[in-house]
C-alpha cells in the first residue's frame, strides 16, 4: 500500500545556511528589545545563550555558538537600537 504523503522531498541546497542566518537575525532582533528594556549586554546574552541552548539542545549549529551569540549582542549593543 501506498502512502503519498509519507514521500518526502529532499532538502534545499543551503538550507542549513539559511537557518543559520534567519536564527542570527532573530537574536539580534531579541537583542535588541533587551537593549531598550534596560539589560546589560552581559544579561543578554546570558539570556539568548540560555535560550539557543534551550531550543537546540539535541545539538546547536556551529553558527550560534555562545562566541558568536556574545557577537550578535555586542554589535546589536554597539548599534544603539531605539
Amino acid at each position: 500500500m501506498s502512502f503519498p504523503w509519507l514521500d518526502r522531498t529532499s532538502p534545499r541546497p543551503g538550507g542549513a545556511d539559511r537557518h543559520a542566518e534567519v536564527a542570527a537575525a532573530e537574536l539580534a532582533s531579541r537583542a535588541g528589545l533587551y537593549f531598550r528594556l534596560g539589560y546589560t549586554a552581559q544579561d543578554a546574552t546570558d539570556r539568548l545563550i540560555s535560550r539557543v541552548a534551550w531550543e537546540y539542545e539535541t545539538g546547536r549549529p556551529a553558527a550560534l555558538s555562545d562566541a558568536a551569540i556574545g557577537k550578535i549582542v555586542t554589535d546589536t549593543y554597539a548599534r544603539r537600537p531605539g
